[in-house]
């Protein structure tokens, strides 16, 4: 039986925070473009997975099982939300190994987010404004009150647009939260040790050559 806590080296007590700091810690060694295995990084996901659901981590607490994820219909809509931002970025034209992924992935969901609640608020205050027209709304005789029914339309579809952006940004929220679970590996690798130590030799080497020509230099007469 595969121990998640050991798997990703916290204690039983960890945090969520915690938990997602182990993950990613550990990803950038485990993940297949980084020397790793796919069923390494498969694990450490689902160690990360299971650990960061509070029902999930509950029951691998008391049974010791792994219970398979739940897909819901937010879910589905924020891997929509994740798929939609990655295709601006890879039909962008721009050199992809040179941009913060992560980054740009979180600001682009972050804009949108505040986006769709200044619509929500914009559109909330309309509703205000029907209300009021609709009370001020008269016929100038007996028979149906058209401008009413006119109003209450606009009151509907005006509705109908925020339940669609209160879902969207549900959905956007929930795409941040599954993309903390993950992470594009830079792919310009950290010097290596033995290329730093001669870098630095040669820089030394350098400082000594010059500092033996300036002492070969002789030197003004003192007055």
């Amino acid at each position: 039986m595969i121990d998640l806590y050991q798997l990703l080296g916290i204690k039983r007590g960890a945090t969520r925070d915690e938990v997602r700091k182990a993950y990613r810690r550990k990803a950038k060694t485990s993940h297949p473009d980084s020397g790793g295995s796919v069923e390494q990084f498969s694990a450490l996901a689902t160690a990360h997975e299971v650990l960061s659901d509070a029902r999930r981590r509950e029951k691998y607490d008391a049974t010791g099982e792994i219970e398979p994820a739940q897909p819901n219909n937010v879910d589905v809509s924020a891997v929509e939300v994740i798929a939609q931002k990655l295709g601006l970025i890879i039909h962008a034209e721009h050199d992809v190994t040179s941009l913060d992924i992560d980054a740009l992935l979180d600001r682009a969901i972050r804009d949108d987010i505040a986006s769709r609640k200044s619509n929500i608020a914009d559109q909330k205050r309309a509703i205000d404004r029907v209300a009021r027209l609709r009370a001020r709304a008269r016929r100038k005789g007996e028979g149906d009150n058209m401008l009413a029914r006119v109003l209450d339309w606009h009151e509907r579809s005006t509705k109908d647009l925020i339940k669609k952006n209160e879902d969207s940004v549900a959905s956007m929220e929930r795409a941040l939260e599954i993309l903390k679970g993950y992470s594009f590996v830079n792919e310009t690798p950290p010097p290596a040790q033995d290329e730093v130590s001669s870098a630095l030799y040669d820089t030394i080497q350098a400082l000594d050559e010059l500092a033996a020509i300036l002492n070969a230099q002789p030197k003004a007469a003192v007055g």
